[in-house]
């Protein structure tokens, strides 16, 4: 693009009294010592300087030479005589008409400068022919009209390069402008991403809360057995919870793009409602919210994940307690209407405003938050909810009055049909006639090791654990096993080198390889696959669906 000052000096360089100072403000602007302009005249076939500028030059043949180079190359560099004699290294072009050549003394001038000085040419090439023609005129009154004509022709010429050039810049104002308004947009991804890391702790807290307290009973005298089953009750589901969770904040879009498997059984949504509060309670305790309930008396059965369901309840819940003031009252409504069922909880706290109530769903939108961090979130808990209620055949909407009057949001799913209920319900004998499996886990985390062994011990198979891949080739070799659990990132090999090498010293021909990993991306169960492993499970892994491979490996073990 041509800038401002450049047409400003070419604006000089066309008016012979101000050539001089064109010509010394174009030498400063490129960098040269010194700028030289010349015109053709067509008479001789000479370029000759242009007036108002040195009129003769050491060694003018040299320089013709030079400037016939320049005709038929468009481009050309040599070393000439300065006008004051010296010897200096210059640089030359001329207009695709040849009508104007400009030499740069010095300095060669940058690329950019020599497209900008290119476009800029024929019309100075242009003027300095109708000064040629006006200084050979002999006075004849056609040659006068005709110099006059073309003047006009040039002038209107300039008038139309002058109207695009504003354009030009116009056009390179607007996408500016635009270029402005993008790196805004992107400056406010980048902040919301920003505060979604930053939160990211605070919302894994929750699903925490129960399981920490459940620790502490287990962990402080005897324990009866119906709290003791209550109690891993909730460790389990917290834990699976949990787990989904973090599928979830690591993945944002493969759960709002819908590529997320639900796991469909047939649910209470009562029961739903009382796992979410588990979540909820110690956030409502603490911010000594009154929570009232309308639940019908009979049972409420939807068709879905249950961990999904719950993790609906749980966000709006939150929500509905974040946004309250202390003391606030919540309430979460549950009813039937014909084949549907429609969740509501609302909330008297500081309500939305109008402008922010069509965007609540959006991903990491959000309201305003205390200074001590106790209101908002990461901005995820909406999206996931609208993402998870419509993937269940569902819609959910909110409502608010406006700014302080509080906040209501309204979930409704389809009801489970019959049939699905008595499939649902169908009992499971898988477990019958398992035989018992030798195992070797392998990781270097002692507790995780160890807590999956006394797992699979209490499911009655034989289990070695071995916390580095040294010990676990020793292990195989000396008594080679059914099953190997191989955790990926060990300390002295890596996971996939370990089942590499006891493949290759063939310790076991039925011996079956699991990977245990943190990573569960595509490219990394191809790489498990490819290193021998017969499976790939990520961490933690679900213990059902650890069993259920168990219980198939079993089924295919000859006693």
């Amino acid at each position: 693009m041509i800038t401002f000052e450049l047409v400003e000096i070419f604006t000089q360089l066309q008016a012979p009294k101000n050539r001089a100072s064109g010509a010394a403000a174009l030498a400063a602007f490129s960098g040269a010592e010194q700028v030289l302009l010349f015109g053709k005249d067509k008479e001789i076939g000479l370029f000759l300087p242009a007036a108002g500028l040195p009129q003769t030059l050491h060694e003018g043949g040299r320089w013709q030479s030079f400037l016939k180079v320049c005709e038929h190359e468009r481009f050309a560099s040599a070393i000439m005589h300065s006008p004051n004699g010296a010897e200096i290294s210059v640089f030359g072009m001329t207009d695709a008409a040849a009508l104007a050549a400009i030499v740069f003394l010095g300095e060669r001038p940058h690329p950019d400068l020599c497209g900008q000085v290119g476009a800029l040419l024929p019309l100075l090439g242009a003027m300095l022919t109708v000064e040629r023609t006006a200084f050979a005129a002999d006075g004849h009154a056609a040659a006068a009209r005709e110099n006059s004509r073309r003047a006009s022709a040039l002038n209107a010429a300039l008038d139309v390069n002058r109207r695009e050039l504003q354009e030009a810049f116009r056009q390179a104002e607007r996408e500016l402008e635009s270029r402005r308004a993008a790196e805004s947009k992107l400056r406010e991804a980048d902040r919301r991403k920003d505060e979604f890391l930053a939160m990211l702790a605070h919302e894994l807290r929750n699903p925490l809360a129960p399981i920490n307290m459940a620790a502490q009973i287990l962990k402080f005298g005897p324990v009866d057995p119906a709290r003791l089953s209550q109690t891993c009750a909730i460790i389990d589901r917290q834990v699976s919870h949990m787990t989904r969770l973090l599928d979830d904040l690591l993945d944002v879009s493969r759960v709002t793009g819908g590529m997320v498997v639900l796991s469909r059984e047939v649910h209470d949504m009562r029961a739903i409602v009382d796992q979410a509060l588990e979540q909820t309670r110690p956030l409502m305790n603490a911010r000594q919210h009154c929570l009232t309930f309308d639940l019908p008396s009979v049972e409420v059965l939807v068709f879905g994940d249950g961990t999904r369901l719950v993790q609906v309840v749980t966000n709006l819940l939150n929500n509905a307690a974040k946004y309250t003031p202390l003391s606030g009252e919540l309430k979460i409504k549950l009813a039937l209407q014909d084949d549907m069922m429609v969740l509501a909880v609302s909330d008297n706290g500081i309500g939305i405003d109008a402008a922010l109530l069509p965007h609540v769903f959006e991903l990491f939108i959000q309201g305003e938050r205390s200074s001590d961090r106790s209101q908002g979130g990461l901005g995820l808990g909406l999206a996931l909810v609208r993402s998870l209620v419509e993937r269940h055949g569902g819609a959910v909407q909110a409502r608010s009055m406006g700014p302080g009057l509080g906040s209501e949001f309204e979930v409704v799913l389809p009801l489970a049909r019959p049939g699905t209920l008595e499939a649902s319900d169908r009992p499971s004998n898988e477990a019958a006639g398992m035989k018992a499996l030798d195992v070797i886990v392998v990781d270097d985390n002692e507790d995780a090791a160890n807590t999956l062994a006394l797992f699979l011990e209490g499911h009655g198979h034989h289990v070695r654990v071995a916390f580095n891949a040294a010990s676990a080739l020793t292990m195989a070799v000396a008594h080679p096993p059914r099953v190997m659990l191989i955790d990926l990132g060990l300390p002295d090999m890596d996971g996939r080198d370990l089942a590499r090498q006891l493949r290759a010293r063939h310790t076991s021909g039925n011996c079956t390889y699991i990977a245990l990993t943190g990573y569960g991306r595509p490219e990394d169960r191809a790489s498990s696959l490819k290193a021998g492993f017969q499976y790939h499970l990520t961490k933690p892994a679900n213990p059902m669906e650890l069993m259920q491979l168990i219980r198939s490996l079993s089924a295919t073990t000859k006693i």
